[in-house]
């Protein structure tokens, strides 16, 4: 198995230590080779420097693909999208089938949050994505609304559903009560960007400082900066660096309720953020600021409490009931439990192995 991936960069754009000094580095272990390229990574996000990025990874991911090892089946995952295009070009020169895996829908989702805003650049990107859709041997994606949009663009039915799920590690947590001392305290973890309309949980905290409820905020992302001088003026917000993933759980289970948020836009209501899943699985009811795909599955689970996205004072509200009633809350947690392990991501790993075989075949 060979990996192809970008030299490590993020979240901030600038290299970790001993990388950005050779075009590619390769690592060996045991059956897979790990190739890491260069690319054109800037703190900076413009649209230049972003194209950049992007064009910079395409190129080094269609070179490795046109002259490395042959496979039997590629697998690329997008957004964004000049990734995957390199490397599905790559692969049919060589007859190679590829699987597409689509975690965002690309670029309707860059233009919704600003990231891309030129008409002629956006029209090629949907030009490439309509390519890759309708050439792959097969496109999984995490949810439905997805699935419904790549067929329609292929004509026929293509695209596999495969929720994000939770991570397994997570689930196999012994049930853990939240603290029964202290303030109710909210957390978030992940990633500090433009997406996630985090703007409310500090409009939320504001609203509640004067109460016995705290709020945690792990995470790193563009808007890192901006969001700890915002927490600098509040007494009730705690920013912390991002830990690794298996040190997650105890930083969830350190929580009371956990915020799942996104923006309000009609393109993120079919997004089902990954935290969700975990959120669940730890037993903590979801805070979900968002709508469509992720408000129905907590309401469909009784994994948690639903507000609209980006409204401050509807956030405040919900986690003011909460803490106000913690019986309620604590059976919301064991409805996530419950319902997370049928979502487990090594479920979907298994499924995901089969689309390739078949597509190998």
């Amino acid at each position: 198995m060979t990996v192809i991936c970008e030299q490590p960069n993020h979240p901030g754009g600038v290299f970790h230590d001993g990388f950005g000094m050779r075009p590619r580095i390769t690592e060996r272990r045991g059956r897979r080779t790990i190739r890491r390229l260069w690319v054109a990574a800037s703190p900076r996000k413009t649209t230049a420097r972003r194209l950049a990025f992007y064009g910079t990874f395409a190129i080094g991911a269609w070179l490795s693909t046109a002259f490395g090892r042959r496979h039997d089946v590629v697998f690329a995952s997008s957004p964004p999208l000049p990734g995957p295009l390199g490397v599905a070009m790559a692969a049919r020169m060589r007859r190679m089938p590829y699987v597409l895996d689509v975690r965002d829908l690309w670029p309707a989702a860059a233009e919704a949050l600003g990231e891309l805003s030129n008409t002629r650049i956006i029209r090629v990107l949907e030009r490439g994505e309509r390519w890759l859709y309708r050439h792959a041997a097969a496109v999984t994606t995490t949810t439905r609304p997805f699935c419904t949009h790549i067929d329609a663009v292929v004509g026929s039915s293509r695209a596999v559903h495969l929720p994000n799920g939770a991570l397994d590690e997570l689930i196999a947590r012994p049930d853990a009560p939240p603290p029964a001392d202290g303030p109710f305290v909210v957390g978030y973890v992940g990633n500090l960007g433009i997406a996630q309309g985090l703007e409310a949980l500090y409009t939320a905290a504001e609203l509640l400082r004067d109460e016995p409820i705290r709020f945690l905020v792990v995470g790193d992302g563009p808007l890192s900066q901006t969001l700890q001088r915002r927490a600098a003026h509040l007494g009730n917000v705690e920013m912390r660096d991002p830990v690794p993933t298996v040190d997650i759980g105890p930083v969830l289970e350190s929580c009371h309720a956990l915020l799942v948020p996104l923006r309000s836009h009609k393109v993120l209501e079919s997004f089902v953020p990954s935290k969700l899943y975990d959120a669940m699985a730890v037993g903590r009811p979801a805070i979900v600021a968002a709508a469509g795909e992720p408000a129905a599955l907590v309401m469909e689970s009784g994994a948690g409490v639903v507000v609209p996205p980006e409204d401050g004072p509807a956030l405040a509200a919900a986690i003011r009931s909460l803490a106000g009633d913690r019986d309620s809350a604590a059976a919301m947690g064991t409805a996530g439990r419950r319902a997370a392990r049928g979502h487990a991501r090594s479920l979907q790993i298994e499924r995901l192995e089969s689309v390739l075989i078949e597509a190998a075949a």
